[in-house]
């Protein structure tokens, strides 16, 4: 009996059914906030407050103009831009400098590279909040305070244990021929680095964009410690902002514009919702052969 035929047996066709089923359930239920954030965007404030359960839905005429009325009660265009510069910025050096701590790791030899290896991966059991005190310091004495400079930089040394591991786990599977050959036409470590490693590297490039995107788009707490200046905050940094600026000292909100908070959590989301999107079909290739060999 063919593999076809026996997919279509009554138990297989069966068995799959309920998987499909339990997939798309467990999707829509992990899907709901976004569904239920999308519908408050859409919606007037009496009709947010006066529900008594979670209506996706919302009535016709849908209240667009929140969108607008949202984004023009602080200057979110400027904070836009400071976003998309500090995560474009970021995100082409880890590529950069990651990839290239990686092929070192995995592709040259040289003395102590495994414990060199081991001493970096220990960094990422150490959080950063133990650090931050240091790292501060440093910066201070730089004059990089209340700059983009702190939230930059330190994705052009390295790029951070996890993604050089990443990239190195990848690395991992090309064949080392490749490198033999290259070496045999006269191509030197920096000519392969270029040649060949970079070109087979598509995969885990992909996913290691996929998570220094989404971590810089919505990093909040180096906002909150480096930028000083309103003209210099990124989108969460004025998210927080805006959520606080409905309340009164005591905390308590005197007027609530929620339907202008799921406007603009809507607007602030679709940027790295759309990155993932694009590259998510790398993004799951490159996380499952990082862990085929090494």
């Amino acid at each position: 009996m063919s593999s076809i035929a026996r997919a279509w047996r009554p138990n297989v066709l069966l068995r799959l059914l309920i998987l499909y089923a339990i997939g798309i359930l467990v999707a829509l239920i992990f899907l709901m906030p976004i569904f239920w954030l999308v519908s408050s965007s859409l919606k007037t404030r009496l009709m947010i407050l006066s529900e008594t359960g979670i209506n996706l839905i919302p009535p016709i005429p849908w209240q667009w103009h929140n969108y607008k009325d949202a984004w023009t009660v602080m200057p979110f265009t400027i904070y836009l831009r400071n976003t998309i510069v500090i995560a474009v910025a970021s995100l082409a050096g880890t590529l950069l400098t990651g990839s290239m701590v990686a092929y070192g790791f995995g592709r040259l030899r040289f003395p102590a590279r495994n414990i060199l290896f081991a001493v970096l991966l220990s960094t990422l059991m150490l959080p950063s909040q133990v650090t931050i005190i240091p790292t501060f310091l440093l910066f201070h004495r730089l004059g990089w305070i209340n700059t983009f400079w702190p939230l930059i930089v330190p994705s052009w040394v390295g790029g951070g244990a996890f993604y050089v591991f990443l990239m190195r786990q990848y690395m991992t599977t090309i064949p080392l021929e490749l490198d033999d050959a290259a070496k045999v036409d006269g191509c030197s470590p920096i000519g392969i680095y270029r040649h060949i490693i970079l070109p087979n590297l598509g995969p885990a490039l992909a996913t290691a964009s996929i998570f220094t995107f989404v971590s810089h788009w919505n990093e909040l707490f180096g906002a909150l410690i480096y930028l000083i200046d309103e003209e210099l905050w990124t989108l969460p940094r004025a998210m927080l902002t805006f959520r606080q600026s409905f309340a009164d000292p005591q905390g308590i909100y005197k007027e609530y514009h929620l339907e202008w908070l799921a406007a603009m959590a809507v607007l602030t989301m679709l940027p790295p919702l759309l990155f993932f999107l694009a590259f998510q079909r790398y993004f799951v290739r490159g996380a499952v052969l990082t862990g085929v060999k090494g």
